[in-house]
């Protein structure tokens, strides 16, 4: 858990955003922010149909309408631009066929997806549909959504082929003018569900270390089974039933057969289920009108730091971190009173580790914008991180946090920030508003790791072991060798051996710096400790 971090922070490959007021637009919805290179009608019908996912996820989950109980920070931010091969790039993984990726964070959950497949490059060469299986960037997106959604409406440690098959479902709804269409069998995994035998004890209980099979049944065979348990009346309910049983500390196959019943009888209605047609159901819209859509085009400053503001929401490391640096500071300079390039410019900075450049320009953001609460946050994230060589920040970080948070009362960063400013300030005891910041956090952004692990400490801290297991639920359950570690480390804890799970999962200083080398020695360090507990490492 010490080591968890972005994806994508070791990545150093820029991709060409292209940066005209003529090709970029801004949709927003109740639950989407869109940057799109694409005309205004475009962008309009694709925030719509995100819009629309909502909606039937919120059908069929029994989630309900929207009651305005999620802050305006939980809405998502997607950037769809370019291509297929855009994404790979944008990813580090050129020639992957990666045909989209969602990152999600307290300080905004944002998602990439190309506007079009690939285009053909010459006579002679096909056109490239992706290696990625045929997969379609608006289902890698629907796909990702869901399982944002289901953090955000039930956060429960699913297991990964519920997970999966579950966002597979939801991967190619049809929306039609009236109703939507759900059920259709992915076309990427076809051949799966077509080649890979059903075994149920495989995918209910995976082994260790995967084998050829592990992602077809996961992916594939997930969908087969949340169909069958959502699609079918005589199942639903089951994986309530299911999810009852693990909590009572049963294991995956008893809890297989307590919910679900005669497993072999289950194996017999999956074959059937595959072998003949898809099972569709068609819904009417809980809401016939179409949602609505502000969309405006970005005007030329706004839309220059658009290749900016894509690398620094992806994650950048050290070396592409001082390159984005050089290439924000002349849009300062072209641009001086824009927020949204002052704004850029600070992430920049920061990221770079300039945090006398990154403080000024925050300041001159606020000036710019006051009510600004992405500027308050920068300006409190600098303190931090500077407190690590000078704790003396820390009350600076602690008030700059306090007023983000009186911008927006209800978004989890800055009261994750506020905490933060106390958990490192040695000269101060916790006080308990700091706390409840905390669970607050935890309730508005519960797909945050570093928010999630800060909470578990926090339980540990006050010896509640018990609903820190709760909350740790998805960093201990599996078979990895980090888990067992962690599964053993909370039996020493309830022991009486406390110090060893909490180093752990204490959070880290932002403000801290490690080199390769360092990073180097701390994975070593990792896999001793796993190797101590009698845990194999992965």
């Amino acid at each position: 858990m010490r080591l968890i971090a972005s994806l994508l922070a070791a990545l150093t490959v820029f991709i060409a955003v292209p940066a005209s007021a003529q090709d970029w637009h801004r949709a927003e919805t109740l639950h989407f922010i869109v940057y799109a290179e694409d005309d205004a009608n475009s962008t309009k019908e694709f925030a719509q149909d995100l819009e629309r996912l909502d909606e039937v996820l919120r059908i069929l989950t029994g989630v309900g309408p929207d009651d305005g109980s999620l802050p305006e920070s939980a809405k998502v931010t997607v950037f769809r631009f370019g291509e297929t091969r855009d994404m790979a790039t944008l990813a580090g993984a050129r020639g992957s066929g990666i045909g989209g990726f969602f990152i999600g964070r307290a300080d905004g959950a944002v998602a990439f997806v190309p506007r079009q497949l690939n285009k053909r490059r010459g006579r002679s060469r096909q056109r490239d549909v992706d290696s990625a299986m045929m997969l379609d960037p608006q289902g890698i997106l629907f796909h990702e959504y869901v399982h944002y959604f289901m953090f955000q409406h039930s956060d429960a440690p699913y297991p990964l082929w519920y997970s999966e098959g579950f966002a597979e479902l939801f991967s190619n709804v049809e929306f039609f003018d009236d109703y939507f269409v759900i059920g259709d069998v992915p076309t990427a995994r076809s051949y799966s569900l077509s080649a890979i035998p059903i075994d149920l004890e495989k995918t209910f209980d995976p082994p260790a270390r995967p084998d050829r099979n592990t992602t077809g049944r996961t992916y594939a065979h997930g969908w087969l089974l949340a169909s069958h348990l959502n699609l079918n009346p005589e199942r639903r309910g089951q994986m309530g039933k299911y999810m009852q049983a693990i909590s009572e500390g049963k294991s995956r196959m008893e809890a297989a057969e307590i919910a679900f019943g005669d497993l072999d009888v289950l194996r017999k209605e999956l074959e059937e289920f595959r072998q003949g047609a898809a099972r569709t159901l068609k819904v009417p819209y809980a809401t016939q009108a179409e949602p609505p859509v502000e969309v405006h085009k970005l005007n030329e400053a706004q839309a220059a730091r658009m290749e900016v503001m894509i690398i620094t929401n992806r994650g950048v490391d050290e070396d592409e971190a001082a390159s984005v640096v050089r290439k924000v500071r002349p849009l300062v300079e072209r641009y001086p009173n824009s927020p949204e390039v002052l704004l850029a410019a600070t992430e920049a900075e920061i990221d770079a580790r300039n945090y006398a450049e990154a403080e000024a320009l925050a300041e001159r953001a606020i000036a710019a914008d006051p009510e600004s609460t992405e500027a308050a946050m920068f300006y409190g994230d600098i303190a931090l991180r500077q407190s690590f060589e000078d704790p003396s920040k820390l009350s600076e970080a602690r008030r700059r946090y306090a007023a983000a948070n009186q911008k927006e009362f209800d978004h989890p960063y800055p009261l994750y920030g506020y905490y933060l400013s106390y958990l490192f300030d040695e000269s101060e005891e916790m006080p308990e508003v700091a706390k409840t910041g905390l669970e607050s956090a935890f309730r508005y952004a519960p797909f945050d790791y570093p928010i999630r692990q800060a909470l578990v400490h926090m339980l540990l801290l006050e010896d509640r072991p018990a609903e820190a297991k709760i909350v740790g639920a998805r960093f201990i359950d599996g078979k990895g060798g980090q888990q067992c570690m962690l599964r053993k480390m909370f039996t020493e804890f309830e022991e009486g051996k406390r110090d060893p799970l909490l180093n752990e999962v204490r959070p880290d200083h932002p403000g801290e710096y490690k080199n390769e080398d360092q990073r180097k020695a701390e994975r070593e360090a990792l896999d001793k400790r796993i190797e101590d507990y009698g845990c194999k490492v992965d």
